[in-house]
């Protein structure tokens, strides 16, 4: 309509007559009304992977080794007009061949990726040949691969050899393996996730035993054996010089009243307990140079330690230390077979094993050892399971009398329920909180009874938390002229470290110099700033469970109800200082002489 305005306008200008033939008028109009084309919808992708088949081939063996690889990528171009670049294969293999719909791939490197580059939409078929290094240890072979991801990615890879084959491939589904004479094959869908990691390894047979008796064999044992409570743990490392011939087995007599706790070896496939006390280690691959054996076993404490034997070698070497882990004495008696050295001159393998100290040290070379040990045990002391770093108090006192406290317990906990405090006489608790959290308090024959959390272990040390009091006590009112004021503190069943005491009096209250008394000093500052410990995530959600725990716990002697209110102190007057290092079972108390004259309201 608007292309026909235009034109009649511009006929209009004319001063003359314009007369238009029909059909020239109707071609205009339908131009002019006409809607325009529709633009057709741009694909999300400019390329899609459907279906991706991979066909592999095991060749060779040992550093020689290395896979073959076919591989058919069906897909489509959805981009309709320009260039699609789409990446295939990472340039870690070597691609000997590569089509595109049955002509050779236009192909370029970018990105460590080989990539396709195209500019026809539509249906695609790539197929690519290409090498894959392989790597083996401990009789292990696998290979692993970047993939372009597919829709549905298959594999199917064969491995030739006489021996049995298994085959392990990450997060594959449906795996089948089947045999075809000596061809082992492995079909299995590969999910999208960008890489292809497979492995196999050859079941060691029967056969090879014969060429097994012709290998030479040394071996050097390291014991360490460990006396703790009732019970003797040890760990026997065996390694192994194999020369001439792989072995694929090995054999270690241990004494028969011991229990074997893991065995542990580089291809391990299995191993057992023989009625004599026989080890019989079965390997998957046949072992030849190095080769290391780790046994832990343990028996009850009796008078003399157990040891390996290595059977089936040419030459044996022992070292053995002996460390106590508890509260025990090592007597040593006359060794055989054995001379006593220096615990400087074992292995510094064998004294990586432990924490504690290594009190004896023995070496032997083959043939039959033995090594009486006499136990001496001894009571345990008890030791401080809880520890209050530091207790800081401030105490209001008003002019009637009362006294409203504010404790603070910084604390480190390791096995106790409770932190127990005997009241000052006519306390009443407020609030309380452990680890930032709400508690109720329970009252026994004891005294108060708060429940604690137990503290993290942070590099061999246990990380604190908060425990928080506030409570009020009656008291007659302060004498006006001269009087004397006391103030007393909980006491703990847990040493402290450090105690702070702050008094606030009123402002109309003088105290008398030299008139202080107590088991507190006191100061014109603190000499150290309170350690206020940082609450850990970690406690903070334990400590809420543990609390629950405890609630449930002790209904009947915590009380039944709604959470406590957290209430904060208003402080101000007056202010004096007290502080005590190392606090033990102790009261804990100041006082000192004032004069008292209130201004009149």
């Amino acid at each position: 309509m608007n292309l026909l305005l235009l034109v009649l306008t511009a006929f209009a200008a004319d001063p003359g007559e314009v007369t238009l033939p029909l059909q020239q008028y109707q071609d205009l109009y339908n131009k002019a009304t006409k809607p325009p084309p529709e633009t057709p919808p741009v694909a999300p992708r400019d390329y899609t992977l459907d279906r991706a088949v991979y066909t592999g081939t095991a060749v060779g063996e040992g550093d020689d080794a290395f896979a073959t690889f076919k591989v058919v990528i069906k897909g489509q171009v959805l981009k309709q007009k320009g260039w699609t670049t789409i990446p295939l294969l990472n340039t870690s293999a070597a691609l000997k061949k590569a089509t595109y719909n049955g002509k050779d791939a236009p192909l370029f490197i970018q990105s460590d990726s080989y990539n396709l580059l195209t500019s026809t939409p539509g249906a695609f078929t790539i197929e690519l040949e290409f090498g894959v290094s392989v790597q083996s240890a401990d009789g292990e072979t696998g290979m692993s691969l970047k993939l372009a991801p597919s829709g549905a990615t298959e594999l199917s890879f064969t491995v030739n050899s006489a021996d049995p084959v298994t085959f392990d491939v990450p997060n594959a589904r449906g795996q089948v393996v089947t045999k075809t004479n000596n061809v082992y094959r492995l079909d299995a869908a590969i999910p999208a996730n960008n890489a292809l990691v497979i492995s196999w390894k050859r079941q060691v047979t029967e056969t090879n035993q014969a060429v097994a008796q012709a290998a030479r064999i040394y071996a050097e044992s390291q014991v360490l054996a460990g006396v703790g409570e009732g019970v003797m743990q040890c760990v026997a490392t065996i390694n192994y010089t194999v020369l001439h011939q792989g072995v694929d087995s090995f054999r270690v007599q241990l004494p028969k009243d011991v229990t074997v706790v893991d065995v542990k070896g580089a291809g391990l496939r299995d191993w057992s307990m023989e009625a004599d006390g026989t080890v019989a280690v079965a390997l998957n691959y046949a072992a030849e140079g190095a080769y290391r054996l780790t046994i832990e076993y343990e028996r009850a404490l009796t008078g003399e330690v157990p040891l390996p034997k290595v059977l089936g070698v040419a030459r044996e070497k022992t070292y053995v230390g002996v460390d106590a882990r508890s509260a025990v004495e090592l007597v040593a008696g006359t060794a055989t077979g054995a001379v006593p050295i220096d615990v400087r001159e074992l292995p510094p393998a064998i004294l990586g094993l432990t924490d504690f100290p290594v009190l004896l040290a023995y070496k032997a070379r083959g043939g039959d050892v033995r090594l009486p040990l006499e136990v001496k045990t001894h009571p345990d002391v008890a030791m401080l399971v809880t520890l209050v770093d530091a207790a800081m108090a401030d105490v209001l006192v008003t002019p009637e009398g009362r006294r409203m406290v504010h404790l603070q317990y910084a604390v480190r906990n390791n096995r106790n329920q409770f932190l127990k405090l005997q009241m000052p006489e006519g306390a009443e608790i407020w609030s309380a909180t452990v680890a930032g959290r709400p508690v109720k308090v329970g009252r026994s024959e004891a005294g108060v009874l708060l429940p604690l959390v137990r503290s993290d272990a942070s590099s061999g040390a246990l990380s604190g938390f908060l425990v928080d009091l506030v409570y009020v006590e009656g008291g007659s009112e302060l004498a006006v002229g001269t009087g004397e004021l006391k103030v007393e503190l909980p006491k703990v069943n847990a040493p402290s470290s450090m105690v702070q005491l702050t008094v606030y009096t009123p402002l109309d209250l003088v105290v008398k110099k030299k008139s202080d008394e107590g088991s507190l000093r006191h100061v014109d500052w603190f000499s150290a700033s309170p350690q206020i410990p940082q609450l850990a995530p970690e406690v903070a959600q334990r400590a809420q469970m543990e609390m629950n725990v405890t609630g449930n716990a002790q209904a009947a002697t915590l009380g039944q109800g709604v959470d406590p209110v957290n209430v904060t102190v208003p402080l101000s007057g007056n202010v004096r200082y007290f502080e005590k290092t190392l606090a033990l079972d102790e009261l804990l108390w100041v006082s000192f002489d004032y004069s008292y004259k209130p201004k009149k309201k």
